[in-house]
């Protein structure tokens, strides 16, 4: 039932993928299917690299490792040939001989023999010990450190039938098999040999040569020098002998591969490990080379490899891309010209195309083109026309209504008598109005705006006297700002017939102006009656015609929202017998008209 589970997964995984891929653009699925074969030519490439580089590195370290033991061996050949010379020229001493053939004076040849060992120490310093054995069990040394002699009974030492059995050649060992310790914490190599009677042919005395392990060291660094591997030589039970570094790997037992050669991984480092037997001593030799040696013989292989690879890459994309581009070019253009509708731009194509699909799909989108642009341009001539009308009329809706209001005004102050207050109420009447026309423009300044709103409320204070106070807080920048003409003096007439009337009390009126985000705001504010919570949640419904009574703030939210476009236009704040604040928030319009004359 799992294995069911799994391939229905595995389907459901591989139909979402197709899905995906027929979803592509064309040029997508083009480089999608030139990426899909490259990454198959990069993994392929990089296995059959790593194969090959695998091979020709073991191939390189099998070479360099074998000359490096070669080497090895023939220095320690070499130079155990060389101590086999000086026990040669101990054996065929006068006084050597005489000491082992004359029991009865040998007392008289040991200073003479040891003066002569003391002698080889400062021709040979990597001597560290000799001993001349009798086979009665007497002997003479000479030791550069101190070397203590664990068993003096020569023929119960483990080497002894060895030797003899050699009939004169030289047995290699470590420590005089045991018999000797070094108290360096070095090992010796021991070179043991049986000394025979020149006339007579018969054995008279064992020599013994001992040499510090430090011998070999100049050997080793030599050829780790110039190969850059260590070695460890081990004896016939694998016991080092001599471990080139202290630093180095130990194994813990020879494996038959060594013999071939393998890659070894020794406390987390890789190494090449080979081993060699000198046959002639029982020993092995085992060579240590870190594969990094050979990595940095490899790596300007490596780097051209890798360039080659990359310009491969890079053809192969530029390929895909060039490809791609051919294929899809002349339906990118189409793509993009039909996604420019989107933004209101009715544009032909003009790419060049054959007789084709394309070609059929570009006449095709031409011609709707065609036909869509005409219906736009009657579409918008006609909402011209309703826009016009609609502005011409609420505007036209504003004056009467004002006037209205200020005719009013100046009545009561007539059956007052007070004619100079007329005749003030009159002119000021006059200047509104002639602000007001701005020679026909429907744009003014906004500073030419608080001019109008201060001509109005000039005639207001004649009708309430002490009943109305005006205060302005007008940022220097707003000045200049163009605005619909005719915006604020509904509102402040609001504030008035709405706020501060029906609350029988003197009233403030507050008008200040900031500019942020490239917007114009403009705040009225006054300390009336203020409005009830539930007229003020109906101002935020999105009628305003429907909630509102007031004309002023009405006609004039209208007007805007069909000047500037926009729908967030205004905001209103207020709150029973506290007040009310109108916001207004006019986007900056970069607007050419005619001052006003005077």
């Amino acid at each position: 039932m799992n294995l069911g589970v799994t391939m229905l997964t595995n389907n459901k995984f591989i139909s979402t993928l197709k899905y995906k891929f027929m979803n592509f653009p064309i040029k997508y699925k083009i480089i999608t299917i030139f990426m899909f074969f490259l990454v198959i030519y990069f993994f392929t490439t990089t296995i059959l690299y790593k194969q090959i580089l695998n091979q020709e590195k073991e191939k390189q370290l099998n070479v360099s490792s074998s000359q490096s033991i070669h080497l090895m061996k023939s220095n320690i050949e070499s130079n155990i040939e060389n101590i086999n010379n000086i026990s040669k020229l101990i054996i065929s001493n006068n006084d050597v001989r005489a000491y082992l053939n004359n029991e009865d004076n040998a007392l008289n040849y040991r200073r003479s023999i040891q003066q002569i060992f003391s002698q080889l120490f400062v021709t040979f310093p990597f001597i560290d010990s000799i001993y001349l054995y009798r086979f009665n069990g007497t002997y003479v040394s000479v030791s550069k450190s101190v070397t203590f002699c664990i068993n003096d009974d020569i023929y119960s030492s483990n080497w002894y039938n060895d030797v003899i059995n050699l009939k004169g050649r030289y047995l290699i060992n470590i420590n005089a098999g045991g018999n000797l310790v070094p108290n360096t914490g070095k090992n010796n190599v021991s070179m043991i040999r049986v000394v025979y009677d020149f006339d007579k042919l018969v054995p008279i005395g064992i020599l013994i040569i001992n040499i510090t392990e430090d011998f070999f060291s100049p050997i080793i660094e030599e050829t780790k020098q110039k190969y850059n591997t260590s070695f460890i030589l081990l004896d016939d039970n694998e016991n080092p002998i001599i471990i080139g570094n202290k630093k180095d790997p130990i194994i813990s037992s020879l494996k038959e591969e060594y013999k071939h050669g393998i890659i070894e991984t020794i406390d987390g480092v890789e190494y090449y490990v080979l081993s060699s037997s000198l046959d002639d001593y029982n020993w092995k030799l085992v060579s240590y080379t870190p594969i990094e040696t050979i990595n940095q013989n490899i790596n300007p292989f490596n780097s051209f490899l890798i360039l080659l690879i990359s310009v491969t890459v890079i053809v192969y994309l530029i390929a895909s891309l060039f490809t791609a581009h051919y294929v899809t070019q002349p339906i990118s253009k189409l793509i993009t010209a039909m996604q420019g509708v989107k933004k209101g731009h009715f544009k032909p194509v003009t790419i060049l195309t054959g007789q084709d699909e394309i070609g059929e799909l570009k006449d095709t989108y031409n011609l709707m083109i065609e036909e869509i642009e005409k219906m736009i341009i009657k579409e918008v001539s006609t909402e011209k026309q309703k826009r016009k009308l609609a502005l011409s009329i609420l505007n036209e809706q504003i004056k009467p209504h004002f006037l209205y209001n200020t005719l009013d005004s100046i009545s009561y102050l007539a059956l007052s008598h007070n004619n100079k207050e007329v005749y003030d109420a009159i002119h000021a009447l006059g200047q509104f109005y002639k602000e007001s026309l701005n020679k026909g423009n429907a744009m003014t300044t906004f500073e030419a705006e608080i001019t109008m709103i201060k001509n109005y409320l000039t005639l207001q204070k004649l009708r309430y006297h002490t009943l109305i106070n005006d205060t302005y807080q007008l940022e220097e920048e707003t000045l200049k700002i163009p605005i619909l003409k005719n915006t604020l003096q509904p509102l402040v007439e609001n504030c008035i017939y709405h706020g501060i009337k029906p609350s029988g009390e003197p009233g403030n009126i507050n008008i200040s102006s900031r500019l942020e985000n490239n917007r114009l705001y403009i705040y009225i504010e006054d300390d009336g009656l203020g409005m009830t919570k539930e007229t003020l949640l109906s101002l935020q419904t999105d009628s305003i015609d429907d909630n509102i009574k007031s004309f002023g703030l009405r006609g004039t939210i209208a007007r805007l929202r069909i000047h500037y476009g926009v729908d967030d236009i205004y905001e209103v704040k207020s709150e029973r017998f506290k007040g009310t604040q109108i916001i207004l928030k006019l986007p900056v319009q970069e607007v050419t008209y005619e001052s006003k004359s005077s």
